[in-house]
């Protein structure tokens, strides 16, 4: 187990170019899950291959247990890797698999076999160990790849995106399997994903990448109800979050879709004085409550009006994706003019090109600065 330390540290591929990885300062504690989650090419899995090794580190540092490794070769580093590509030699067996590192090692046969048998119980590996990468499931050369990782009893787990290539009902069993893994041996693992619903599941915290530059470092819970940003808001949550430019902060304290709009977004009073005439509001898909058909709110109140395109139903629940009509009242947007509404089960059937009228539920809308969109609650 160990403490993993980001200090300030720069990937700079091209100068003439933004950083891949900018000043990025980051603390794992001993033992802890960290998953490291963004869109393609902010940076992730870069930061992850510069404390593996694989990659050098232009500016700043990298420590485990308070020793600069930014200089040490990869194999002196003591952190071990689990590729999205399984990586296994194709003419060994999984048992051979696990146990190379150890023979390179030179170490006592005796002992490669314990840690290769404890290994291959804990992944429920026995009945493969004699067989060849070829005889075996995707799933299960995923668990021979974190086989041959655990036997090495590292400091320190790197996790580069490991269940890209499952099925889905294969990567909810093994997310779990990797999860329970890691809490029972205990050691630091940083886990990459572009996966949110995988990032929100497994770690301990979130760290949030943009274009090499940290968003935001939370617990999931807190990173879902409290977003740093805007950026943080749409990307943490599916269906995303509904952003809507240009709200109306009225004199009285109020934010609404326009000055001749009424609909009270519930814009808390200590936040009127963080932001400008004009707000973003932010609602997530679970906030938001029909309040009548085409011809308007059912009790006679402003509603926003929705013009539904789809109809998902999933069983339990029922996702609508739905157009953003604008009328003469509001002058806020919705971002993209796509909104979607999270139904429960036991809802009621809509049809497609229907028109609805919707409204936040009280307390649950999220306010950003129109400017830098940082959330209000922040400032």
């Amino acid at each position: 187990m160990a403490i993993v330390e980001y200090q300030q540290a720069s990937r700079i591929y091209d100068p003439s170019r933004p950083p891949a990885v900018n000043r990025v300062s980051l603390t794992v504690t001993d033992g802890e899950f960290l998953v490291l989650v963004g869109p393609s090419g902010s940076g992730k899995s870069t930061a992850m291959r510069m404390l593996a090794g694989l990659e050098p580190i232009d500016e700043g540092s990298v420590l485990i247990d308070d020793v600069d490794v930014s200089e040490l070769r990869a194999r002196d580093r003591d952190v071990a890797m689990v590729f999205q590509s399984y990586a296994l030699y194709p003419n060994m067996t999984a048992r051979q698999n696990m146990a190379f590192a150890l023979q390179n090692l030179k170490l006592p046969k005796a002992e490669i076999d314990q840690q290769v048998q404890r290994a291959a119980a804990m992944l429920e590996l026995e009945p493969l160990l004699d067989k060849k990468p070829s005889q075996m499931s995707g799933g299960q050369r995923q668990r021979v790849a974190m086989g041959r990782s655990i036997v090495r009893n590292p400091k320190v787990f790197c996790m580069d995106e490991p269940l890209s290539n499952l099925d889905a009902k294969l990567r909810v069993s093994t997310r779990a399997q990797i999860g329970s893994l890691q809490r029972e041996l205990g050691v630091t693992t940083v886990y990459v994903t572009h996966d949110q619903t995988e990032a929100m599941t497994m770690g301990d915290r979130v760290a949030v990448l943009k274009e090499g530059v940290l968003q935001q470092v939370d617990e999931p819970t807190h990173l879902y109800e409290h977003p740093g940003n805007t950026f943080v808001a749409g990307f943490i949550g599916s269906p995303a979050m509904t952003l809507i430019d240009g709200a109306t902060v009225t004199s009285d304290g109020r934010a609404q879709l326009g000055p001749g709009h009424g609909m009270d977004l519930g814009l808390p009073r200590e936040h009127v004085a963080k932001t400008t005439d004009q707000v973003i509001v932010g609602v997530r898909p679970e906030s938001w409550e029909i309040v009548g058909g085409a011809d308007g709110a059912s009790d006679g109140q402003e509603s926003l009006p929705l013009t539904v395109r789809l109809v998902e139903k999933l069983g339990g629940e029922a996702f609508l994706h739905c157009h953003a009509r604008e009328t003469e009242s509001m002058t806020a947007a919705v971002r993209g003019h796509q909104l979607v509404l999270r139904l429960d089960h036991g809802f009621k059937d809509i049809a497609p090109d229907s028109t609805i009228h919707v409204r936040p539920k009280p307390g649950s809308s999220m306010f950003f600065h129109p400017e830098n969109e940082i959330n209000l609650e922040y400032l």
